[in-house]
């Protein structure tokens, strides 16, 4: 399996996030891109914010707004560093606890 860190961005101060991924070793940059994306949307959603390609401004729905989408959901891989990534866990410590429980 292949360690990776995620970093995640929704595009707006203090929403930022760094998550661990494993993949096969023999997984493609696509399919990683693809993994990437929907942790992206997953994180943006925790804040309330959705991809703006999903919002319609014709729907009835009172609740929907376009302030709630974002152009700027993003995401993008690099494999994990213990010197370089550690330190950017939220709460500090090692992302070797997280790989451990995706295992």
């Amino acid at each position: 399996m292949r360690k990776m860190i995620v970093h995640l961005s929704v595009g707006f101060a203090g929403m930022d996030g760094t998550e661990a991924l494993l993949v096969e070793d023999d997984a493609t940059e696509e399919e990683i891109a693809q993994e990437v994306w929907h942790m992206a949307v997953d994180h943006a959603e925790r804040y309330g914010y959705y991809p703006a390609e999903l919002y319609n401004e014709d729907e009835e729905d009172a609740d929907w707004n376009s302030d709630s989408y974002s152009d700027n959901i993003d995401g993008w891989a690099e494999d994990y560093d213990p010197e370089r990534h550690d330190m950017k866990r939220a709460g500090g410590g090692s992302f070797e606890r997280d790989f451990a429980a995706l295992m």
